[in-house]
């Protein structure tokens, strides 16, 4: 009854029946975590070695190891061997002397690295013992702080490993374990077990969002499947998108990464191979290469622990599980087998090359910024059209289009005959900018997306007009890289009608002065004759206003205006005041001075002078240490001064990826000297043009 109901369910995914059914694990009805080892029961929240706890022991290495902090004590557990190659090998921790906060953390740490080795931290659980305790008649306090750390090593290849060293380290305590030695085995191939990881035909690009797939073949019994591990190098090699999680119910497949064990969102179906009816469980995960080279890719493995031999438990109804009725008393209760021996499978997929090119010279516009991709489009919207010369006009640049948006950025906005710079103030440096909220970030690679869900992002721009003839705002040029055409590709902005009049500056003439309505009132108010005032009235009911000759005197007596006060304070203190005044009047044009100097102009000569020191401390480094240091330091000046150096810049970042991601530079000792002098070269340019910006602003 139990097969039937779940070929049923098999069907429902749009597969034909099958006396196959799906695995109830694959199906997203039973929690994958108690299925798919240590890694997979972490990411669902249970115990990640509860498992393991149950089927291996722990072979104690009562060995007090050397530490590097005072009373701290640690002991050394591993799992009892076999150890199999892609099986997680556990060590565990045991260490006395820690505080109970914070959490404590463990590294493996190398010399060099190891190929085909990787660990990974599973769990710490502290165990803290307080008791009270009395002596000399006072009541004390006793707490102690074990904490149990459980770490996971696996082997992609057979033969003795050396694990280790470890450092656990918790605020200022450190602790140094010394290295192990584990033998791990191969594990036998199943020929009714597949596993594929499919990379792109055509060429790759940075930043670039590609699809991988990666699909697992199965033509065993699901039922005999205890734990699936999925493993490729590249998951640890380049970043990849946030997966979105399964749909509740969906199917998903299991991978393990360097941050633990992930649930992909999968699609089942059946295919028939050699004879041999397999289920074909596919998952995607979006790649994002974030540097160039040639990248050789070891085999995606698949390991399956399955069981070989099922014992079943004696039923608590006797003989009426094996007589009439059993059938129904076994499907009330559940089936009441357990494993009675398991043997652990693999399969393996062919080694693989991924290649990242770099974005091509030739042809590239003034407006590309970085993007990859296809269908972007620039719209602007601007808060006023009509202006004085000097006004400043908000403008809001919206980007939309299937790539890497979330990292795109603006070019210049005056590149490919966008705004003149001698007509408008353009702003310098990069623009941030903030993705929109309703963009669709989980939609997948290559599939089209409607029109209200593409994602898009927002910049906020500031420009002034300097030029009255100017008419409109121009439209702006946004350049990408297609990598389906490998070409350069460019869309504008519409143009925006602008008035612009000329500013207006209004002098000490400008100053009027409203007359009475009453002459005769306002001058006896004023103690003096009627035609003490001008007076200009424009109309019987318009008033009119003096350009002239406007009374400011905030005393109308004239009298007490010109009286002479010098009878009273003497020579002497007024002419301190007056003096003090012209002090105070000096300081402030000072201070002014000062604080006119632009922010940003100080923020970008302390940062040029920081790539330059990056530049000449690289000489010291390693060959490809060095050249990738020089040009990311050459990238954050171009970055700041877009503007200086910019071919010198550019061939000297060329030269310096070349050499970093050469194969056969591996081992050599330094960067050329000549190069490094460029870059030092190059720096100094970008230096003396960071100062006179500065003094440029200050002046001005």
């Amino acid at each position: 009854m139990r097969r039937d109901r779940r070929a049923t369910e098999f069907a429902l995914f749009g597969l034909p029946l099958s006396p196959r059914p799906l695995p109830e694990w694959l199906a997203g009805r039973r929690p994958w975590a108690s299925l798919f080892g240590p890694f997979a029961a972490r990411t669902a929240g249970a115990s990640p070695l509860a498992g393991a706890a149950q089927l291996l022991a722990l072979t104690l290495l009562a060995v007090a190891w050397p530490v590097l902090a005072q009373d701290v004590r640690v002991q050394v557990a591993t799992q009892e061997p076999p150890y199999y190659v892609g099986e997680p090998a556990v060590i565990q921790f045991t260490v006395e002397g820690f505080d109970e906060q914070p959490e404590p953390t463990c590294e493996m740490t190398r010399d060099k690295p190891t190929p085909g080795l990787r660990g990974q931290l599973a769990e710490t659980h502290p165990s803290v013992f307080s008791q009270i305790v009395q002596r000399n008649g006072q009541l004390y306090q006793a707490k102690s702080v074990t904490y149990r750390i459980d770490y996971l090593v696996i082997a992609d290849q057979p033969g003795e490993h050396t694990v280790g060293p470890f450092v656990i380290k918790q605020g200022t305590k450190q602790v140094r374990v010394e290295s192990l030695k584990l033998k791990f085995q191969a594990v036998p191939a199943d020929p009714n077990q597949r596993v594929r990881l499919i990379l792109p035909d055509r060429p790759i690009y940075p930043d670039q969002r590609v699809p991988v797939r990666i699909e697992w073949w199965y033509a065993g019994d699901f039922d005999d499947v205890l734990k699936l591990r999925i493993y490729s190098p590249l998951f640890d090699q380049f970043r990849f998108a946030p997966d979105p999680p399964p749909p509740r119910g969906a199917s998903r497949l299991p991978i393990d990464t360097k941050d633990g064990s992930l649930a992909l969102a999968a699609e089942v179906r059946e295919q028939a191979l050699d004879g041999k009816r397999f289920t074909v469980v596919t998952a995607t995960r979006t790649l994002i290469p974030d540097r160039v080279g040639e990248f050789p890719l070891a085999p995606i493995i698949a390991s399956v622990r399955k069981v070989t031999q099922w014992a079943r438990d004696r039923s608590p109804f006797g003989d009426l599980d094996s007589g009439f009725g059993g059938s129904l008393f076994r499907d009330l209760m559940g089936d009441r087998r357990r494993p009675a021996s398991t043997e652990l499978v693999r399969a393996s997929g062919e080694p693989q090359q991924i290649v990242v090119q770099p974005f091509p010279l030739e042809g590239r516009p003034a407006s590309f910024a970085g993007a990859v991709g296809k269908g972007f489009a620039i719209d602007v919207t601007a808060d006023r059209t009509v202006v004085r010369v000097g006004d400043p006009i908000r403008l809001a640049v919206t980007l939309r289009g299937d790539g890497n948006l979330d990292n795109a950025s603006l070019p210049p906005l005056s590149a490919d005959g966008g705004m003149n710079p001698d007509q408008f103030r353009l702003p310098e440096g990069e623009i941030a900018g903030t993705m929109s909220e309703g963009s669709d970030k989980s939609a997948k690679p290559g599939v089209s997306k409607k029109p209200d869900s593409v994602p898009a992002k927002q910049f906020q721009v500031s420009v002034r007009v300097t030029d009255e003839s100017v008419s409109e705002i121009p439209a702006l040029a946004y350049s990408w890289f297609d990598p389906d055409s490998q070409t350069y590709q460019t869309t504008r902005s519409k143009p925006i009608a602008l008035r612009v009049m000329p500013a207006q500056v209004v002098s000490a003439a400008d100053v009027v002065s409203s007359p009475a309505r009453n002459p005769d009132a306002a001058a006896d108010a004023a103690g003096r004759k009627t035609d003490s005032t001008q007076v200009a009235l424009a109309g019987p009911r318009q008033p009119t206003f003096s350009l002239s000759g406007a009374d400011l005197a905030i005393e109308p007596d004239a009298g007490t205006v010109l009286r002479d006060s010098s009878g009273r304070f003497g020579g002497v203190f007024p002419g301190l005041v007056y003096a003090a005044g012209l002090l105070l009047l000096v300081a402030a044009v000072v201070d002014r001075k000062r604080r006119d100097i632009d922010p940003a102009a100080n923020a970008t000569v302390r940062n040029v002078r920081w790539q330059h020191a990056r530049i000449v401390q690289a000489g010291g480094l390693s060959k490809q240490q060095a050249a990738e240091e020089i040009a990311a330091a050459i990238r954050a000046l171009v970055a700041d001064l877009p503007d200086v150096a910019r071919a010198d810049a550019d061939a000297v970042i060329a030269d310096c990826e070349a050499v970093a991601y050469a194969l056969n530079s591996v081992g050599e000792s330094r960067l050329d000297a000549g190069l490094v002098g460029r870059a030092t070269a190059v720096a100094d340019r970008f230096e003396e043009a960071a100062r006179s910006l500065r003094r440029s602003r200050a002046a001005g």
